[in-house]
């Protein structure tokens, strides 16, 4: 796809880490002929490798991309700043804090800077199992609600993955013949 006049325009974006559940995602949206901008978030996590990995995983299959960088959001947690898990109660050890809501904001601005309807989350049961409140049905809608009037253009919020196990999500990724060594997740065998 060299030629850029002959290249058709996003309309989705996906936030994309290269871990499991975004690069399903990302398989079933082309699968079903979607044409995704996937964007990936450098927040200072202290997993940066998940970066590369997304990145060359973007680039070998001809994926339109950008990454973002947050810096100075000096929050501590098992992800980010000091590394300590744990650091809050009542959620999992690995929140952190606001995460999701700053990259939907992020997500959605993207969509309607370039007139895109819709952003995908790769959350799942996984995330409803470990306490992640930013990655619940309830979450998800209710952010759909309000990018549904914070912009110029509604912006739709979904969870395509809401519901699946990892076990599921691993063997739909099978199917799509997704080589376990192309993904790395910052949260190690959670």
């Amino acid at each position: 796809m060299n030629d850029l006049s002959s290249k058709k325009a996003n309309d989705l974006v996906i936030l994309f880490s290269g871990g499991a559940d975004s690069v399903l995602m990302l398989k079933i949206a082309t699968d079903i002929g979607r044409i995704p901008l996937a964007v990936m978030v450098d927040y200072g996590q202290l997993h940066y490798k998940e970066l590369d990995f997304a990145k060359k995983f973007l680039e070998k299959n001809d994926i339109e991309n950008m990454t973002i960088s947050i810096t100075g959001y000096n929050v501590n947690s098992g992800l980010t700043g000091n590394g300590i898990k744990g650091t809050y109660e009542g959620v999992s050890p690995y929140n952190v804090p606001g995460r999701n809501s700053i990259f939907l904001s992020i997500a959605a601005g993207i969509a309607e800077s370039r007139g895109i309807s819709e952003v995908w989350i790769g959350a799942n049961q996984a995330d409803y199992d470990h306490l992640f409140p930013d990655c619940t049905q309830e979450y998800i809608g209710r952010m759909s609600k309000v990018f549904e009037i914070s912009g110029s253009k509604p912006i739709k919020i979904y969870a395509p993955l809401l519901g699946h196990s990892k076990d599921l999500i691993t063997l739909l990724l099978k199917s799509y013949n997704i080589n376990p060594e192309e993904i790395y997740s910052g949260y190690g065998n959670l």
